[in-house]
Protein backbone atom coordinates (compact mmCIF):
# COMPACT_ATOMS: atom_id res chain seq x y z
CA UNK A 1 0.00 0.00 0.00
CA UNK A 2 1.15 3.52 -0.71
CA UNK A 3 0.48 5.88 1.77
CA UNK A 4 -0.51 9.50 -0.03
CA UNK A 5 -1.06 12.09 2.80
CA UNK A 6 -0.25 15.62 3.35
CA UNK A 7 2.93 15.76 5.83
CA UNK A 8 0.89 16.90 9.50
CA UNK A 9 -1.98 13.66 8.70
CA UNK A 10 1.00 11.36 7.45
CA UNK A 11 1.68 9.39 10.82
CA UNK A 12 -2.30 9.38 11.84
CA UNK A 13 -3.15 8.15 8.62
CA UNK A 14 -0.30 5.23 8.88
CA UNK A 15 -1.12 4.13 12.29
CA UNK A 16 -5.06 3.75 11.22
CA UNK A 17 -3.76 1.66 8.66
CA UNK A 18 -1.53 -0.50 10.27
CA UNK A 19 -4.24 -0.92 13.04
CA UNK A 20 -6.91 -1.45 10.19
CA UNK A 21 -3.78 -4.36 9.21
CA UNK A 22 -3.16 -5.83 12.61
CA UNK A 23 0.64 -5.92 11.58
CA UNK A 24 -0.22 -8.17 8.95
CA UNK A 25 3.26 -9.21 6.99
CA UNK A 26 1.40 -10.19 3.92
CA UNK A 27 0.61 -6.05 3.28
CA UNK A 28 3.38 -3.61 3.05
CA UNK A 29 2.94 -0.35 3.71
CA UNK A 30 5.29 2.48 2.03
CA UNK A 31 4.97 5.86 4.22
CA UNK A 32 7.22 7.79 3.48
CA UNK A 33 7.33 11.27 1.59
CA UNK A 34 6.37 10.57 -2.32
CA UNK A 35 10.09 11.56 -4.22
CA UNK A 36 9.67 14.18 -7.46
CA UNK A 37 11.16 11.33 -10.04
CA UNK A 38 8.63 8.93 -10.98
CA UNK A 39 11.38 6.45 -12.01
CA UNK A 40 12.61 6.13 -8.73
CA UNK A 41 9.47 5.95 -6.84
CA UNK A 42 8.58 3.01 -8.65
CA UNK A 43 11.60 0.58 -8.46
CA UNK A 44 9.59 -0.57 -5.18
CA UNK A 45 6.26 -1.65 -7.07
CA UNK A 46 7.63 -2.93 -10.60
CA UNK A 47 9.55 -5.46 -11.76
CA UNK A 48 11.61 -5.41 -15.17
CA UNK A 49 11.44 -8.21 -17.51
CA UNK A 50 13.39 -9.09 -20.65
CA UNK A 51 11.84 -11.35 -23.68
CA UNK A 52 13.77 -12.39 -26.63
CA UNK A 53 13.03 -14.60 -29.49
CA UNK A 54 15.32 -16.82 -31.30
CA UNK A 55 15.57 -15.63 -34.86
CA UNK A 56 17.25 -19.08 -36.07
CA UNK A 57 17.02 -22.48 -35.54
CA UNK A 58 20.21 -24.41 -35.98
CA UNK A 59 21.58 -21.71 -38.16
CA UNK A 60 17.89 -21.90 -40.41
CA UNK A 61 15.86 -18.72 -40.51
CA UNK A 62 12.27 -19.29 -38.86
CA UNK A 63 9.52 -17.82 -40.96
CA UNK A 64 7.84 -17.34 -37.44
CA UNK A 65 10.31 -14.47 -36.27
CA UNK A 66 10.85 -13.17 -39.21
CA UNK A 67 7.52 -12.25 -39.53
CA UNK A 68 7.38 -10.76 -35.32
CA UNK A 69 10.58 -8.67 -35.97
Amino acid sequence: VRLVAARDSRLVEARALSDALRGTPDVAVFADEVTAAGRVEMLTFLREQAVSITAHRFGNPDDWSEAVI
